[in-house]
């Protein structure tokens, strides 16, 4: 088993964009993402006993960095063998893998590494520390806009950074940093909106507990599909707040040498994906129904690798295409 198929197993799309990286950060991202990614299936799985989630993400920052000798032992016995899970049972069980290579980077990638692993594990912490047990029943929201955003800040802006941190080489860039801080927050509001319907079936709502009361709903509501034209408001309030975020790219895009192109395309891909999700969330019927999850279609994936050379050679192309998917979107309404 080596990074290159566990990345494909588990995030296809990314590890298209993650493949025509320049070589010498390749595999710190791979590191960052995967570390990331098996966090989130100790956080969010059915494999893994709701009881035990929280002290073993508490642990996993210590495990990467060996402070913890006894995480993948604890990860080991409290994986249900017998999971349907295999894609995150594969990932959790070959952690050891990603620690090995971690172990191979140098010191300044591997800090950026640590970084990003201690911030999206403190998010997970909160989560499991913040909402009921998945099976108890009771549904409860994220009380403000201000834990909405932090929450992304840790689970979209931290990755954001890292990127920007592995593309920097060392070298010091603030607006540069912060515009990928601003894309990584929209990148994580579009998760959240999507996943509406599957958060709200395990007792979660990271939107607003006061953008829901505003609309005469509480989290109890979000499991009745009917409720989506009161909701829908709300949708449309933190898309244009991911839109605002997004909005950051050219400038991103600008600082990124034309001359590498691989990295300059891993980080439109998803920029341009995420600019698509946001449309096609604002044009859902009903993100409350389970069964009609957005999706960009495997096509537009594909049509937006082709056209690369054009936005990838070019900024003020790269910048035209951005503002013309923005333009799409008129005043979000209810």
């Amino acid at each position: 088993m080596t990074l290159d198929t566990l990345l494909k197993s588990s995030a296809r799309s990314l590890y298209l964009s993650a493949k025509i990286l320049p070589r010498k950060i390749r595999r710190a991202f791979y590191c960052g993402y995967l570390f990331c990614r098996a966090a989130d299936s100790i956080a969010d799985a059915s494999l893994i006993e709701p009881a035990a989630r929280l002290e073993l993400i508490k642990k996993f920052p210590r495990a990467i960095d060996g402070s913890d000798d006894t995480f993948l032992n604890d990860l080991k016995n409290a994986v249900d063998q017998d999971t349907e899970a295999q894609a995150e049972k594969t990932l959790l069980e070959n952690i050891h893998i990603y620690i090995k290579e971690y172990n191979n980077l140098a010191p300044a990638r591997q800090k950026l590494v640590a970084d990003v692993v201690r911030a999206v594990c403190g998010a997970m912490e909160w989560d499991l520390s913040f909402f009921p047990a998945e099976k108890s029943g009771l549904l409860k929201a994220v009380p403000n806009d201000s834990l909405t955003i932090n929450y992304c800040d840790s689970m979209g802006g931290a990755p954001g950074i890292f990127w920007a941190k592995l593309l920097l080489d060392g070298r010091q860039d603030d607006a540069f940093i912060n515009d990928a801080k601003n894309i990584g927050r929209a990148l994580q509001i579009t998760n959240i909106l999507r996943d509406i319907a599957h958060d709200a079936a395990i007792s979660r709502c990271y939107l607003p507990l006061t953008d829901l009361t505003a609309h005469d709903l509480m989290p109890q509501d979000l499991p009745d599909k009917k409720n989506y034209k009161k909701l829908r408001p709300v949708v449309y309030k933190w898309i244009s707040w991911g839109l605002g975020n997004i909005s950051r790219a050219p400038d991103f895009m600008a600082k990124i040498p034309r001359r590498q192109f691989g990295a300059r395309a891993a980080a439109a891909w998803p920029i341009l994906w995420s600019l698509d999700t946001f449309l096609l969330l604002a044009q859902s019927k009903n993100l409350l129904d389970k069964t009609q999850r957005v999706k960009i279609p495997r096509k537009t994936i594909y049509l937006t690798m082709l056209a690369s050379p054009f936005f990838c050679c070019s900024n003020f192309v790269f910048r035209k295409i951005v503002e013309n998917k923005i333009k799409k979107f008129p005043t979000l309404q209810s």
